[in-house]
């Protein structure tokens, strides 16, 4: 699902709607079937490699969808995904407070995209504090790299 509907914003051409799907991807919404529910499949010729699935996702449709159950960070990612979508990015501060890093470094990674910067800057996770912390997780038996 996540390749279908990278694919549809690859060919879309359009920044703001690569990166309103870096957030969804980055969600634990694909796959699920009341978000399969807002989705199109359809084949698209690709130049120079032939078709490829493809997957519209309606996002206005599936924010409304009150039939959809979003955790905290799902909601999070999924108004701003709407936002870039709309063409009307967020302020940033408002989303990022309570996010795992991971989730964080993904809204960056959207946002650099949304700007067109991709290929200009980079985001990546890393720094003394994550190495503590992993060090913690590892010391108390909690799992892996975070």
């Amino acid at each position: 699902m996540c390749a279908a509907l990278t694919a549809a914003a690859t060919l879309s051409g359009s920044e703001l709607k690569r990166a309103a799907t870096h957030l969804v991807t980055s969600s634990g919404l694909p796959g699920r079937a009341d978000f399969a529910r807002h989705i199109t499949l359809t084949w698209a010729e690709v130049p120079d490699t032939g078709r490829a699935l493809t997957a519209e996702l309606d996002l206005t449709a599936l924010h409304a969808d009150e039939g959809v159950y979003l955790t905290g960070t799902d909601e999070k990612l999924l108004t701003l995904a709407l936002s870039y979508a709309k063409g009307r990015p967020v302020p940033l501060d408002a989303y990022l407070n309570g996010f795992g890093h991971q989730t964080a470094l993904s809204v960056l990674e959207a946002h650099i995209i949304g700007m067109g910067m991709e290929g200009f800057l980079s985001a990546a996770a890393g720094g003394p504090r994550l190495d503590e912390l992993n060090a913690l997780h590892a010391e108390l038996g909690i799992g892996g790299e975070r």
